[in-house]
């Protein structure tokens, strides 16, 4: 070989050599040469954080020596297959960095040499943390569902109960007044005129019954004027002052009405129970393509939105739209109650 192709094969490999330079380079792995008994050989990192030992340790360090038992026995049990069958592997495991944090880490090894694997490591704390977040985020989904069903058969039972010992009665005793009534009219007509008064006064408290039993179901002045008119009449009846200063003057979609009505009605019921307020305002703002309901009052604070079936019914009702609630409750600084329902574009 000339002189100058000797020199043109020194700038090719310089040139190989920076190439493979730069790839290492931007590659965001650990990578480890590792012996089958577990000796690092070389390494390169671009996510030193995540190292389980400083790096001018590593090289000559043994994978045992600085790892969990059961952390270290996987790899080394990995390796020796790797290099057995000459077939990669990956796997996922935690370790603890030499700052103290908890890593999670994928782990791939192939067979770099007769005795040795090339192991490329990579950091994936935060996707595990979001895989985490999910299924938190999910199994509270599923608990909040089931509150929203037990709650549905909780309010059904009381309905049943209050059908049952109310107006069923009523009218069961308004069928034998009216039986009677007949019975007497040809032989004591004022008798049975009697009984025919006595029949529609029951009926009359029956049919306020049913209407009281209605108007819990689904407010008739909610679904016939809409939300503004509804809370104002929940303000006329709540036992404290409640000034309602915003609400939609268009129709909102039903849902949302009925949830934010139910929100306000379940908040005011709460201040009336326990904040030993004076004064409570009420607002529902229509902001971009969310509607905002928002209770406070000037009463004791210190509410605890996760200590009683009262305010998480009212998480669980906004949730199950899409929403977000939150509340503000500073002890002896009164509570501010803040629901987010989305709406969307078309309203």
């Amino acid at each position: 070989m000339t002189v100058p192709e000797a020199d043109r094969s020194l700038e090719e490999l310089a040139a190989a050599e920076r190439r493979n330079r730069a790839l290492l380079d931007a590659i965001p792995d650990n990578m480890f040469r590792i012996r089958v008994d577990g000796t690092y050989v070389d390494f390169h990192s671009n996510q030193p954080g995540s190292l389980t030992l400083p790096p001018d340790l590593i090289v000559g360090a043994n994978v045992a020596d600085h790892m969990a038992p059961a952390d270290a026995a996987l790899r080394l049990e990995a390796i020796e297959r790797v290099v057995a069958s000459g077939k990669g592997e990956s796997f996922e495991l935690q370790v603890v960095s030499r700052t103290g944090d908890v890593v999670d880490q994928e782990v791939r090894m192939e067979k770099s040499g007769e005795d040795e694997v090339l192991a490329i490591t990579r950091d994936i704390t935060e996707r595990k943390r979001a895989e985490r977040e999910l299924v938190h985020q999910r199994e509270e989904l599923r608990r909040s569902r089931a509150r929203i069903v037990e709650a549905e058969a909780s309010e059904r039972r009381r309905m049943e109960r209050n059908l049952h010992d109310g107006a069923q009665s009523r009218l069961v005793a308004l069928s034998l007044s009216l039986r009677l009534a007949q019975s007497q009219l040809a032989a004591n007509p004022d008798a049975a005129a009697a009984q025919l008064a006595d029949a529609g006064s029951e009926l009359a408290l029956a049919l306020e019954e049913l209407r009281d039993l209605a108007r819990g179901l689904h407010p008739a002045l909610l679904a016939d004027r809409g939300l503004g008119p509804a809370l104002d009449a929940l303000a006329e009846r709540a036992p404290l002052p409640v000034e309602v200063h915003a609400s939609p003057e268009d129709r909102l979609p039903e849902p949302v009405e009925v949830a934010a009505y139910y929100i306000v009605a379940e908040a005011l019921t709460n201040v009336a129970k326990y904040a030993q307020a004076s004064h409570a305002t009420v607002g529902v703002l229509l902001r971009d393509e969310e509607v905002v309901v928002e209770i406070a009052d000037d009463g004791i604070g210190g509410a605890d939105p996760t200590g009683g079936s009262g305010l998480r019914g009212l998480t669980d009702r906004v949730e199950a739209l899409d929403g977000r609630f939150s509340v503000e409750s500073v002890a002896g600084s009164g509570t501010c109650i803040r629901a987010f329902i989305p709406v969307g574009r078309e309203r």
